[in-house]
């Protein structure tokens, strides 16, 4: 140790009898001096920072060419990393740097081209300041609703709703202003409520504005339903309906096509029932008062159901020998006039008049359908869905044999009448059939 002196800046020995400097000189003649000094450089190392964490660029020599060195420490252990080209070294430096920052640990362990697509993946989605796994959850969600459509095809379909000047409104909202619309415009209140039942669920199956429907959309809403083939083509009706009001309002493009993959449900003509005039006397006999004039209202005019619940007292007397359905009370919005055959005005004539303007039957729907069934099981017979209404046109055209005449009288057309209700009665059971009159009451 005393035939040597330290070298003050690296810590390294030299003879102490040299009688050399520290220098330039010394470096290249000294062989005590080792090799590895010749080739540090005083512009390394490079430091790269990303907020707290940094990471070092060495470069050295070998008799081959020179080197970098990228350094840095991850999990309490030193990594190192070789280049032979500076640029290559200070990207990869910049990398963990970032990754460091983010403690990122998993991040540091790619290699190659894994690394390179996370690096690209990171640089794209920067400015939207979005972690990269919810980018790529949001993408994966938008993949699976649209299908084999592209989210960029999508992006520019929404673009072009934009340009439309498409003004977003919840389905909700849009629903309340179509449905009160057609309030104002003075439709009735079954309409109205025909309305809120078909569109009420379609509300509150899609919490969106009405611009963000696809047809996709509402075509699993109507997989979901459980209906016959006429609701389910009434229920498609009133959608197409709305989705025409909101493209007016410019809720939605009038290049929308919702309902083109929803189709139309062949409905299924059923066997017409009817009743025998012996049905129908059990049915009037053992009624209330009340009920016998909507089943008589039905039997013998054939009035709808649907129309008894709006008819008033005022509507069987305002035309005298007639009842007078207005337009707004009938169900295809055409007024008609019935003539009162001699038993229907037998059995009004049993029925004490109120209040002109009171309706004929003045509880709810579903309690007129309830007394209805239980009218019929009084009376021990099965009833029999618009039984009574095809009774009458049946029997009213077996009797008159003009199928023009019975379509105007019942609001239907000429050729359903001439289809489905011709030869299901003879005339000598229609005669029968208008034959059946109250009970006479002894005083």
């Amino acid at each position: 140790g005393r035939h040597f002196k330290p070298l003050n800046p690296r810590g390294f020995f030299m003879p102490a009898n040299c009688g050399l400097d520290f220098s330039d000189s010394f470096r290249t003649v000294c062989p005590c001096f080792p090799a590895a000094m010749a080739t540090r450089n005083k512009d390394f190392p490079i430091i790269i920072k990303a907020g707290s964490s940094a990471v070092k660029i060495y470069k050295e020599t070998k008799p081959n060419g020179e080197y970098f060195r990228v350094c840095y420490y991850a999990g309490g252990k030193r990594e190192r990393l070789t280049f032979s080209s500076l640029e290559e070294a200070k990207t990869e430096a910049r990398l963990k740097a970032n990754l460091l920052s983010r403690g990122d640990s998993a991040a540091l362990q790619l290699t190659g081209q894994d690394r390179l697509i996370y690096g690209r993946a990171i640089d794209a989605i920067r400015p939207f300041h979005v972690p990269l796994d919810a980018a790529a959850i949001e993408y994966a969600e938008a993949r699976q609703i649209l299908g084999s459509r592209s989210l960029l095809e999508a992006a520019r379909f929404f673009q072009n709703y934009l340009q439309q000047g498409i003004t977003g409104k919840s389905i909700p909202e849009a629903v309340a202003e179509f449905v009160e619309e057609k309030r104002s415009e003075g439709r009735s209140k079954l309409y109205l409520d025909d309305l809120h039942y078909r569109l009420g669920d379609f509300a509150k199956a899609f919490f969106m504005d009405v611009c963000q429907l696809n047809a996709n959309d509402v075509r699993d809403f109507f997989q979901g339903l459980d209906f016959s083939p006429r609701s389910y083509n009434n229920h498609r009706r009133v959608l197409g309906t709305f989705f025409a009001y909101c493209q007016t309002r410019g809720w939605l493009s009038k290049d929308a096509e919702l309902l083109g993959s929803v189709g139309k449900r062949k409905e299924l003509n059923s066997e017409i029932e009817i009743f025998t005039p012996a049905e129908l006397r059990l049915l009037l006999t053992n009624a209330t008062s009340k009920m016998a004039i909507c089943l008589a209202l039905q039997a013998f005019a054939g009035i709808r159901s649907e129309e008894i619940l709006r008819l008033s007292w005022q509507d069987l007397s305002r035309r005298p020998g007639s009842i007078e359905i207005s337009s707004g009370k009938a169900k295809t919005a055409q007024r008609r006039l019935i003539p009162i055959c001699d038993a229907l005005a037998s059995w009004l004539s049993t029925a004490p008049l109120g209040d002109g303007g009171e309706n004929v039957w003045p509880y709810s729907k579903p309690f007129l359908f309830e007394a209805q069934r239980d009218t019929a099981k009084a009376a021990k017979i099965d009833w029999k869905k618009n039984a009574l209404r095809h009774s009458f046109i049946s029997y009213r055209l077996a009797l008159i044999q003009n199928v023009d005449a019975v379509a105007l009288e019942a609001g239907n057309k000429a050729g359903i009448i001439f289809k489905h209700y011709r030869q299901l009665a003879t005339p000598a059971e229609a005669e029968e059939w208008f034959s059946v009159l109250p009970p006479i009451v002894k005083t």
